[in-house]
Formats: C-alpha cells, sequence, structure tokens
C-alpha cells in the first residue's frame, strides 16, 4: 500500500510539474517573443559571492545548494529589451506566484544592467519553491527522503572519485548509506552541491569537479533532460 501511494504522489507531482513547465513556457514566449534568455539558477554559500556573481557575466545555467537551499535565479538577455520591462515582467509574475502560495516564497533582488546585458536576480527560499516556480522538478533530502517520496534510483550510476567519474556501483553499494544526502533534478545545467559528490547518475552527466556536475541531452533541449541523481556527503 505505501508503494502505491508513493507512486501516486510521484506521478501527481510529475503532473504538477509538467503543468508548471507549460505555463512558465508560455509566459516566457509572450514576454521574450522568441528571444534567446539564459536562465541562471545560483545558491549563494556567504554574501560575499552574491557582490562578486552581481559583477560578473553568467554563461551558463547553474543551481548550487547551500544547507539551507536558498536559491538565487539570474535572467539575462543580450537583445532588445529595456531594463524596466524586463524589471516590471519580474515583478508580475513573482507577485502572482507568491500570492498563490500565500506566502512568500520569491523575492526579486535587483535588476541590473552591464555591458548591454539585462540581469534579474530572484531568490528562492526553498528547492521546492524553486522548482514550482521554475517548472523543473527538483528534489533536495537525504537518499532515505528521496525514496520516501517515490524516486526509485534504478539508473545506473558511478562513483565519483578526485572530481571525476569512476565504475559503475551496485545498488548494494549505493544503498549502504542511505543518510548521504541527494539533488534530484530534470534540467539541463551545471549544479553545485554543498559536499563531496559520491555517486552520480551517469546518463547524460559530466563531472566536472568534486562538488560540480554539469547535464545535457543530445538536443540540448530542457523537455527531453533527464532525471539526474546527485549523492553527496
Amino acid at each position: 500500500m505505501s508503494d502505491n501511494n508513493n507512486q501516486r504522489r510521484k506521478k501527481a507531482m510529475q503532473q504538477k510539474q509538467k503543468q508548471r513547465r507549460k505555463m512558465i513556457r508560455r509566459r516566457r514566449a509572450m514576454f521574450f517573443g522568441g528571444l534567446a534568455v539564459v536562465v541562471v539558477a545560483v545558491v549563494l554559500l556567504v554574501t560575499f559571492l552574491v557582490k562578486s556573481l552581481l559583477g560578473s557575466i553568467v554563461t551558463e545555467n547553474t543551481l548550487t545548494l547551500t544547507e539551507n537551499s536558498v536559491v538565487f535565479e539570474e535572467i539575462s538577455t543580450e537583445k532588445d529589451l529595456s531594463k524596466s520591462d524586463i524589471k516590471s515582467y519580474a515583478k508580475e509574475v513573482i507577485k502572482e506566484f507568491n500570492a498563490q502560495a500565500k506566502e512568500t516564497l520569491v523575492k526579486l533582488d535587483k535588476v541590473k544592467e552591464k555591458k548591454g546585458i539585462v540581469y534579474v536576480k530572484t531568490t528562492y527560499d526553498s528547492v521546492d519553491a524553486y522548482s514550482d516556480f521554475s517548472g523543473y522538478e527538483a528534489y533536495s533530502g537525504t537518499i532515505a527522503s528521496a525514496k520516501e517520496a517515490g524516486y526509485d534510483f534504478s539508473t545506473t550510476f558511478v562513483s565519483v572519485k578526485d572530481g571525476k567519474k569512476g565504475d559503475v556501483v551496485d545498488e548494494e553499494t549505493l544503498m549502504s548509506d542511505d543518510s548521504l544526502k541527494v539533488l534530484i533534478i530534470r534540467e539541463n545545467a551545471t549544479f553545485v552541491v554543498n559536499g563531496s559528490i559520491k555517486y552520480v547518475s551517469d546518463e547524460n552527466t559530466t563531472v566536472k569537479d568534486s562538488a560540480t556536475v554539469s547535464t545535457a541531452s543530445e538536443d540540448a533541449s530542457n523537455d527531453s533532460a533527464v532525471l539526474t541523481y546527485i549523492i553527496y556527503k
């Protein structure tokens, strides 16, 4: 009975994420009108990193987790969109989202322009809030809690040592310590965890260092992104 309930919860979550993705695509398509948009989701470890990021030009989507799982998002475009138009759009969407949630889960931090690129920096109070707002399936917790939420870890995993992929690991090895932390996400991006990666799902992943994994499907579309598991301590 418990397995059936977990499966139902997982299907309901996936359906919710699918509907949310469609809504976000419609909104962004209407506003950006087919412009190339780079969405960068960043969780910052300490305050000074916020300032350094705002002074840099981000070229890829990155999601970095800290212990409290607060998420910062940057949206940038080099096209002919004014800073004021982007700010108005961001404020409108965030206000609507928070009103539906009946609490402040998302905050607009800053809208900044540098060298013709407009950045929108947004704060989420959790991975769940990021997932609900962005439309990308995402989960953060322990292996044990992920299994309770319906994730089955049935994909192929490899070990990670010294920032490099190693050999395929069996299920017994993988599950030997279900207190290990895991980030599960369905998105093409770069992910940085707050710890040392032990195992990672093998499909479409590249290990960059001991805390960083990049994912990319063949057509580079998030519609075809696979569910990625990053297990760390």
